[in-house]
């Protein structure tokens, strides 16, 4: 059995490799751990992306499915031509749309929209009994024109009115449709007036059974109360959103009705 001693020099050389190797197997283990912990953030990562990928096909395939809805409820079909090229053939033409936008409520009742009160039930500020609000209430002054949402008639235009709506006008729109405008503080039409879509027609007041100034707005189909909020909203951006909101109104019919 050999026994080697260092001399001095030697042993300082040999702390010193030995002090290498110890920091040279930390770093590998310090690297190993980084490996590790990069794996774990990119399997993270994919599982991220992996989710995010299915949300977006769950969407497409919705999106594919109210396209679907939509072709059949506006008669919308494609075709392709004899260069096999696909062409629309879209049957709701412009003039149909904007004779949509003329007879149908849509758009602001008043210039600046503030709901204060949604459509649902609710417990009414004066009574403090549940019930139906039966349509919105937008935030105005005394004084804020007010503006018919659609062509029509006409049928009401009450100047004491002890139910609660004060001053109060209602026009009869067309395909079924009906529009009220209610707390008014003037009324500047009468019964039996045609009103073109836009047209002032009163100033909002704080008439009738009313914790302030407002204008309360509704709108009817076939004289059921439906959500105006869907209606105040509908324009060419978002044409198709009413079809899907309010699909037990029988657009195709009207359509048809129109062309």
């Amino acid at each position: 059995m050999f026994i080697f001693e260092l001399n001095s020099t030697e042993r300082k050389i040999l702390s010193i490799l030995l002090s290498v190797f110890s920091i040279l197997i930390i770093y590998i283990f310090y690297l190993n751990f980084q490996i590790f912990d990069l794996k774990s953030n990119i399997k993270s990562q994919e599982n991220i992306y992996s989710i995010q990928i299915n949300n977006r096909i769950d969407e497409i395939m919705g999106l594919t499915q109210q396209i679907n809805d939509l072709h059949r409820i506006m008669n919308v079909g494609l075709t392709i031509n004899s260069q096999d090229k696909i062409k629309s053939k879209l049957l709701t033409e412009d003039k149909i749309v904007d004779s949509l936008f003329t007879f149908v409520p849509n758009g602001f009742p008043i210039k600046d929209i503030q709901v204060t009160s949604n459509y649902g039930y609710r417990i009414h500020p004066v009574t403090l009994v549940e019930t139906l609000h039966t349509g919105i209430d937008l935030k105005s002054k005394i004084g804020d024109d007010v503006y018919s949402t659609a062509s029509g008639i006409v049928i009401k235009a009450v100047n004491n009115d002890n139910n609660g709506y004060g001053k109060y006008i209602v026009i009869q729109n067309a395909f079924g449709f009906s529009t009220l405008f209610a707390h008014l503080d003037d009324i500047l039409v009468r019964e039996g007036d045609f009103v073109s879509k836009n047209s002032l027609i009163g100033y909002s007041g704080n008439t009738g059974r009313s914790t302030g100034p407002h204008l309360h707005y509704e709108v009817k189909f076939m004289d059921k109360h439906i959500n105006p909020i869907d209606f105040i909203y509908w324009n060419k951006k978002t044409f198709n959103s009413i079809f899907y909101t309010n699909s037990h109104i029988k657009w195709s019919n009207l359509i048809s009705t129109l062309k």
